[in-house]
């Protein structure tokens, strides 16, 4: 649970009371999956009328799954003392880059042991998935620059947990139309990992000066320089000119689309097309 559609909710309290309309109205046979990681989700679990499952990356969980000496494991018939488990790949297996998709990829194992569905077909479909579009999606590698649309990121810890997902320098292209969300968490990890930051769009300038008060704060900061242009062809144009051979260039926003799209895909969609039409 993190802050998300503040602009629509008010406060954090009434968002996390909206979420908790997902499990209120269960039964007593129904069962309803929790991050056991995150803690304001393992307190609502507390309140969830039905059976619980759970997933997380520290720990071992009764019912659900887990990330135990780089194994996937997930328990096995109905949670219960001495439960047992067993292993559906090694974490090295998930095609996907960062944290947060090692638990989305617990989550669904959660998910389909609560529907005994076998692990081979859990294996099977991990090994075999690489992504969907707009997440972290790699759209072309030109001149030794990686670009990646990640417009998906509507949120700045959906920004977080994609910086978090490359080692390299990155050039992030972030803005849109603001959702009242806190984002001084995000400019302090892009101090440190970005390059560039290019702000486009409504709230380009919130999301500047946010990043340049990050960048002055911060004594080891690799941010270099913070940029506003008007939209994103223009961003893309200018992180064209600053990107150097290994570097990232991340379409990851923080914010909606809609100063300028009908919603994420489009924006994605408008991205890829700008970037193949100078690397076909």
């Amino acid at each position: 649970m993190t802050p998300n559609h503040l602009d629509r909710h008010g406060t954090m309290e009434a968002y996390i009371a909206a979420k908790s309309h997902i499990f209120a109205h269960q039964g007593t046979h129904d069962i309803a999956i929790f991050g056991r990681d995150d803690p304001v989700a393992r307190q609502m679990s507390r309140s969830a009328p039905g059976r619980m499952g759970e997933f997380s990356m520290r720990e071992r969980v009764p019912s659900g799954a887990f990330l135990e000496s780089d194994q996937v494991l997930v328990t096995i018939g109905d949670s219960a003392p001495g439960a047992a488990y067993e292993v559906v790949c090694h974490r090295s297996a998930i095609r996907l880059r960062g944290d947060h998709n090692v638990l989305n990829t617990l989550a669904a194992c959660a998910l389909s042991g609560a529907a005994h569905l076998p692990v081979e077909a859990m294996r099977h479909a991990i090994e075999s998935f690489t992504g969907v579009e707009h997440r972290l999606e790699t759209v072309a590698v030109v001149d030794g620059v990686t670009w990646v649309n990640d417009s998906i990121a509507t949120a700045p810890e959906r920004v977080i947990a994609a910086l978090r997902s490359y080692s390299e320098p990155v050039i992030l292209l972030a803005g849109g139309r603001d959702k009242a969300l806190p984002w001084e968490e995000l400019a302090e990890l892009a101090a440190l990992r970005c390059r560039a930051v290019i702000c486009f769009g409504e709230f380009g300038p919130r999301v500047a000066e946010t990043m340049e008060r990050a960048r002055r704060r911060q004594p080891r900061a690799l941010l270099e320089r913070v940029e506003i242009v008007l939209d994103l062809p223009a961003a893309v144009a200018r992180a064209r000119a600053l990107a150097q051979p290994g570097d990232v260039v991340l379409l990851s926003p923080g914010g909606t689309s809609y100063d300028a799209y009908r919603d994420f895909a489009e924006r994605g969609q408008h991205f890829r097309a700008l970037v193949r039409a100078f690397s076909e």
